[in-house]
């Protein structure tokens, strides 16, 4: 079913078992498989959640983690579920691009 062979079992050692892809391991045995959650979810006791405003998951069964924190008016795009916030980097001192004549 939802099960693949991590490595075939032999006459010396045991199988190991996964998960396909789309599920996860929920113990260390892996004596069940969860659905694996998807970017902009977590996995919780209940199943898959969606990030809470302010976090994001870019990576498929990873969790939430909080936005970047931008300086005031500092945000170039704004953070989602599934992704952080970028922000603009100011230079404090602007530098400003000459170009010499050429001879």
């Amino acid at each position: 079913g939802i099960f693949k062979y991590l490595k075939e079992c032999s006459s010396k050692s045991d199988a190991e078992c996964t998960c396909k892809d789309g599920y996860r391991c929920s113990d260390d045995g892996c004596t069940h498989c969860d659905r694996g959650c998807g970017v902009g979810q977590e996995s919780t006791g209940n199943g898959c959640q969606t990030c809470q405003y302010g976090t994001f998951n870019d990576q498929p069964n990873g969790s939430c983690k909080n936005w970047t924190k931008c300086s005031t008016n500092q945000i170039l795009e704004p953070g989602t579920a599934e992704k952080d916030v970028i922000c603009k980097h100011a230079s404090v001192n602007p530098t400003l691009v000459t170009t010499l004549p050429t001879t």
